[in-house]
């Protein structure tokens, strides 16, 4: 007679949490190093962080060195303390912004994609690009996509140039120091001189343009989501092969984009401010 020998145990790896066999101690750390001072709220000293986190001092001397550099966590002056930087609270504001921004546009985009028929973005400032972080696509866009994530220069899309339009004349006249036109098709603006005409009349006319720019045979056309300030929020566009767009078509759409870009600032504004 035969027993059946018990199925042999599991190693430990393969019975720990998948969160555990994924943990990156340096990960943790930060993140510890983070949530420690959001806590307290206050300046901490080095040795104080070291023995509420358990981090090790030399380990410990690394990370802030690294975080104070990118500023999440700041040193005070002549001090050992250190204390939550603006990039902390920048990080949190930006997640909250784009979180009430998506809230409040997606509805719009999809009515703007069934009344116009056209593609919707709606796309914010990401360094020296507009990135797109919401569309609705229109099913008859099959030359084109208008996806998520999408990154373009702000020189080449109707979004970016609204976008580089609202900055702050310094910011604005910074990147045009700086910036290199790079030619994303024939039609892509070259000179910094053509691209601040295009501005100033982009502020006069409170729309942005794109005529084959960064796709060719594809327009755009952006204006922008502009909180109680005047400030600029986002830039809310549409997309269409050039053959869709025509004169008479022009003031039509444009209704309907700004009436959406002030229905998605006035709901931004809402949930920022609740009741």
């Amino acid at each position: 007679m035969t027993t059946e020998k018990p199925p042999a145990a599991a190693s430990s790896s393969r019975t720990k949490p998948r969160h555990a066999r994924s943990s990156v101690k340096s990960a943790d750390r930060v993140l510890d190093i983070l949530e420690l001072l959001a806590s307290t709220g206050r300046a901490m000293t080095h040795a104080e962080i070291s023995r509420r986190t358990g981090i090790p001092k030399s380990s410990l001397t690394a990370l802030l060195h690294n975080l104070v550099g990118r500023g999440y966590i700041e040193q005070l002056q002549d001090s050992q303390q250190f204390q939550l930087g603006e990039g902390a609270y920048a990080l949190a504001r930006r997640g909250a912004h784009n979180r009430d921004l998506l809230r409040a546009g997606e509805p719009w985009l999809q009515r703007l994609m069934h009344e116009t028929g056209e593609s919707a973005g709606l796309s914010v400032l990401r360094n020296d690009m507009a990135e797109r972080i919401a569309s609705a696509q229109s099913p008859d866009a099959v030359l084109y996509s208008v996806h998520v994530g999408v990154m373009q220069p702000l020189y080449a899309s109707s979004a970016g140039k609204v976008l580089l339009a609202w900055l702050p004349p310094a910011e604005r006249e910074a990147y045009l120091q700086r910036v290199k036109l790079q030619p994303r098709t024939k039609q892509t603006i070259r000179s910094v001189a053509v691209l601040r005409r295009q501005l100033h009349q982009i502020r006069e006319d409170g729309v942005g343009w794109s005529f084959s720019e960064f796709t060719f045979g594809i327009v755009g056309l952006a204006v922008p989501v502009l909180d109680v300030h005047g400030r600029v929020l986002a830039a809310l566009g549409l997309a269409m092969p050039a053959s869709h767009l025509d004169d008479a078509r022009k003031p039509k759409l444009l209704k309907v984009l700004r009436k959406a870009a002030l229905e998605i600032a006035a709901a931004t504004e809402q949930a920022k401010y609740p009741g």
